[in-house]
């Protein structure tokens, strides 16, 4: 149902009352937190009380350097945001965002903005850090901007109890604005805001405890409101139950893509909205919903100390300087009795009698060396010097108490200050203690990661309303897919720490240097182009020459090198034909032997075979022969086989003495 601009501002004023009405305790405790880190420590009453009886309000401010301690200690340790993917197929989307973080975050000073916001909240206790989209030099697609709330310039609904205010129903912030600062944030309303301009504004009683509302000095003002409500609402979508790709169901023309998958499926599906509603001097101007691309508040807290399960609002979000107070207040205390005692008492001077001394002015003047003449004949007790009052020694011991008391009830020590007690101590020691003493403070700064990781978080999801065209323009290469889609943010990638460096190239190389310290292989060259160094253009001019030259004599070397190889080479050939012709020449030789063998053979083989033969004829002489005929004959076989054997040796022998000439001929010819 669409509200008229009267029923959202009756809303509005009805929301802020209700807020009020909590908030309203804790304000004066706030404001009370800034005036001490200010210096402004005393009461009105005190400071008149004090005026009158002639005494003054001194202020020793203890509480200002031990805040800007642990702020410079952030300022000096401060940790950018980077992406990283679940899974290592996400990687190049985890990259591209990444540096689409950075781009954001440095040229917005969205890192000033996060320490700027951690301080206010160290002072006052807590403030907003404000995520908008300026469309002025971008009409488009907008870029990103940011902006500190401080305690005093927004009241939200009371009742949340998360970090991060998703559970609260509303916020209220006021700014006051020129005209043409107004008209630049709302272009298409310029003539309705000059009329409102025109017309006037009586200050109403929102957000008294901003400044221009306590002092306006006449100057003329727009109240520009902006009144965020969060809400939920149901919506119908077509959801595959394989994949989880999820479309929204518009109307009945949807059924065709729904039926086009079993495996398609229609959920109602309850989602968050904002509405952001900008009313201008009590006037209604304009309605947005989930501006800027986003179904949540733009608005981080930055808290100090936070307890939700308090019903004390002055006590449910407090400062760092609240606990430092009453330490603070009574070593004021102490430093002004001290001096009150000092000066109401005589400090120094004379008792004299009259006529005692020669020249009666002497008596006024204090400079060393100074001679008071007495008169001739005087008595020894007519001249006596009044001796200045002596601070009890109490005073001091009680005043360095609470001088230590104002660090030790903050969990601020001298450690952390970088005072040490011992000056031959070393620097690591030193950093160790400091280390140990930022112990107490670990819940503050865990505050503070979990709220950048929250700022970090919704930029990226502004990131993906941006064009590819831009997205393209910023990273200089093409968006992958996944990078726009809706699920990445949830399931593939997280947000996390790093080293905060001006340029994503900085984070790259530091990312390169822990990976060489780690023992992993990096291409040489590769961390001199990528370092950033001042005068960058000179080195790698150097490198360059460097290089050449460096070439030069490789190539020298490796034509010296490939010189002498082919020289080898050379001498291996000529080594390699000569024992390929003694090889022929030796398989020649061999096949030669082997014929004159097989020669050999053959008679071999015909002279057994005539012996057998003739051994046949002999056996069969030998049935017509007695026995001594017989044993004459295998007397003479005998010899004979003797003989046979004998001239087969003599052969072989031969055989062998013929190869060993042909080898040493063969070698001869080779040399």
């Amino acid at each position: 149902m669409r509200l008229t601009g009267q029923e959202i501002r009756n809303w509005y004023d009805d929301s802020y009352n209700k807020n009020y009405y909590a908030w309203n305790d804790f304000y004066p405790f706030a404001d009370r937190d800034l005036r001490f880190y200010l210096s402004d420590q005393w009461d009105e009453a005190e400071k008149q009380a004090m005026f009158q009886d002639g005494r003054s309000t001194f202020v020793y401010n203890y509480v200002r350097p031990k805040i800007n301690m642990v702020s410079g200690y952030q300022k000096k340790h401060q940790h950018s945001s980077v992406v990283i993917p679940v899974e290592s197929k996400d990687q190049a989307t985890a990259d591209q965002l990444t540096k689409l973080l950075l781009y954001v975050m440095q040229n917005s000073d969205g890192y000033e903005m996060i320490s700027e916001c951690f301080r206010g909240g160290l002072i006052t206790g807590w403030n907003l850090m404000a995520i908008w989209k300026d469309y002025r030099d971008d009409p488009v697609d907008g870029d990103i901007r940011f902006g500190r709330i401080p305690y005093n310039g927004f009241i939200a609904s009371p009742y949340f109890v998360q970090r991060d205010m998703s559970d609260a129903s509303n916020i209220c912030r006021r700014n006051y604005l020129s005209l043409e600062m107004t008209q630049s944030l709302l272009p298409k309303h310029k003539k309705e805001l000059d009329l409102l301009y025109k017309i006037g504004w009586e200050r109403d009683d929102k957000f008294t405890w901003l400044p221009y509302q306590q002092q306006p000095n006449g100057q003329k003002m727009m109240a520009y409101d902006e009144f965020w409500v969060q809400g939920w609402e149901t919506k119908k979508y077509i959801q595959n139950v394989i994949t989880g790709q999820r479309i929204p169901y518009l109307n009945s023309d949807s059924d065709y893509f729904l039926y086009s998958d079993p495996n398609n499926v229609l959920l109602d599906i309850t989602e968050r909205y904002v509405d952001q509603h900008v009313i201008v001097n009590s006037q209604h101007i304009h309605t947005e919903r989930n501006p800027y691309g986003l179904n949540e508040y733009p608005f981080v807290p930055f808290f100090t100390i936070f307890e939700p399960e308090s019903s004390d609002y002055t006590l449910k979000v407090q400062s760092l300087v609240r606990v430092m107070i009453d330490p603070q207040r009574e070593a004021n205390r102490r430093r002004s009795q001290m001096i009150d005692i000092v000066e109401s008492q005589i400090n120094s001077g004379w008792i004299a009698e009259e006529d005692a001394v020669v020249n009666p002015q002497s008596l006024y003047k204090t400079s060393q060396g100074q001679v008071i003449w007495k008169k001739r004949g005087g008595q020894p007790g007519n001249l006596e010097r009044l001796q200045g009052a002596d601070i009890p020694q109490g005073f001091f011991q009680l005043n360095s108490i609470h001088d230590q008391d104002i660090g030790a009830v903050a969990n601020i020590s001298d450690e952390l200050m970088g005072q040490q007690d011992n000056e031959q101590d070393s620097g690591l020691k030193v950093m160790l203690r400091q280390g140990a003493a930022l112990v107490g403070l670990q819940d503050v700064f865990a505050g503070l990661r979990f709220s950048q990781e929250c700022v970090s978080k919704k930029v990226l999801k502004i990131i993906q309303t941006w064009s590819p065209e831009k997205i393209k323009r910023i990273i200089n290469e093409e968006p992958t897919q996944a990078l726009r889609e809706k699920q990445t943010m949830k399931y593939d990638i997280a947000v996390q720490e790093g080293v905060l460096t001006d340029t994503q190239q900085q984070i790259f190389f530091r990312q390169l240097l822990v990976l060489k310290e780690a023992g992993e292989p990096v291409p040489p060259g590769l961390l001199a182009k990528v370092a950033p160094l001042q005068g960058k253009t000179e080195y790698m001019q150097a490198m360059d020459e460097f290089n050449k030259q460096q070439q030069q004599a490789q190539e020298k070397a490796a034509g010296i090198e490939m010189e002498k190889l082919r020289t080898e080479a050379e001498l291996y050939q000529s080594q390699s034909i000569n024992n390929i012709a003694s090889a022929k020449e030796r398989f020649t030789r061999a096949v030669a032997n082997m014929g004159l063998e097989d020669e050999r053979a053959s008679k071999a083989v015909e002279n057994r075979s005539d012996a057998v033969l003739r051994q046949a004829q002999a056996v069969k002489e030998l049935e017509a022969m007695d026995d001594d005929k017989i044993i004459k004959l295998l007397q003479v076989f005998s010899t004979m086989e003797e003989i046979n054997r004998l001239r087969e040796a003599e052969l072989k022998a031969d055989d062998v003495e013929i190869s060993k000439k042909a080898d040493q001929q063969g070698g001869q010819n080779a040399r």
